[in-house]
């Protein structure tokens, strides 16, 4: 008998859900309640406290996006740090670059094991963990970069949205240890909601890195599965050539990267920094 699941995000405001055909698992962790299906139309389908979280027919529209625009936006990334993303689909884009060390710092331990049993397209089965360039840290990240002060080229938020213990990582002082953590040069990139229907996630975030000295700015990426539009994804740094670096440059680093996309190409990673007047609004532009 098919399930009908629907998403809590907007309550009873907004409505969003898919049929599945199996519940594969069902847990409660110290941090979440972590549920996966299996759907005909998204294949396994995450869901984080009733959240939609990632699919396997469109996950890699947002990991690409989220991590590849960072990535070639930085001249010469060599070391990473990937905040959550215990699905693995964004590490398992970091590493086909060619990197030194990427740490991977997730907070619940039992989201990476059934993401590798379940939806172990995301992950290669496992195999990512085993990349000798790769450091999996079952921790909460806010502690792991107060304690160890690495510095990084490239960070990547992939949070949840500010709810329970992924509140911190939208907060002034978490964005303050990115800053301090960030090479010269370096991009802090993150997953900054659905804009229209979460505009004070974009608007929030881009003041705060701003009041840091940073200079910030969102683009977008359409994510089927995410209702209500466009996704906003921040981009900061300290460099202003990093924020708006030219098409023959991307096109350059791609090339000689020779990495493998479904979705991000040089073009696409200009385009998407092209922002409705709406937005800009919300978000202050390039600042």
């Amino acid at each position: 008998m098919a399930l009908r699941i629907q998403e809590t995000l907007y309550g009873d405001e907004v409505f969003q859900g898919f049929r599945a055909e199996e519940h594969l698992f069902q847990g409660q962790t110290p941090y979440q309640k972590v549920d996966i299906y299996a759907s005909q139309r998204w294949g396994k389908v995450l869901v984080l406290d009733g959240i939609f979280q990632t699919t396997e027919r469109d996950e890699f529209i947002y990991h690409e996006m989220l991590t590849h625009v960072p990535m070639f936006g930085c001249a010469n990334p060599r070391r990473v740090m990937i905040v959550g993303g215990g699905d693995g689909g964004i590490l398992r884009e970091v590493l086909k670059h060619d990197i030194e060390h990427v740490d991977m710092v997730e907070i619940d331990r039992t989201v990476v094991e059934y993401c590798i049993e379940h939806m172990p397209t995301l992950n290669d089965a496992g195999r990512i963990y085993a990349d000798p360039r790769a450091s999996l840290v079952i921790e909460d990240a806010f502690e792991f970069i107060k304690r160890e002060q690495n510095r990084y080229d490239v960070i990547l938020v992939d949070s949840t949205d500010p709810i329970g213990a992924a509140e911190v990582l939208f907060s002034r002082t978490f964005y303050q240890l990115c800053r301090e953590a960030l090479n010269p040069g370096g991009v802090l990139a993150l997953q900054d909601g659905v804009s229209f229907l979460q505009p004070d996630e974009a608007r929030g975030s881009m003041r705060l890195l701003r009041e840091l000295g940073l200079k910030a700015r969102c683009y977008l990426v359409g994510v089927p599965t995410y209702y209500g539009g466009n996704m906003s994804l921040g981009y900061a740094s300290d460099d202003l050539a990093v924020m708006t670096p030219h098409l023959e440059t991307l096109q350059t680093r791609f090339d000689l990267a020779r990495v493998d996309t479904r979705h991000y190409t040089p073009e696409l990673h200009v385009a998407s920094f092209a922002l409705p007047r709406w937005l800009q609004d919300i978000t202050g532009g390039l600042a």
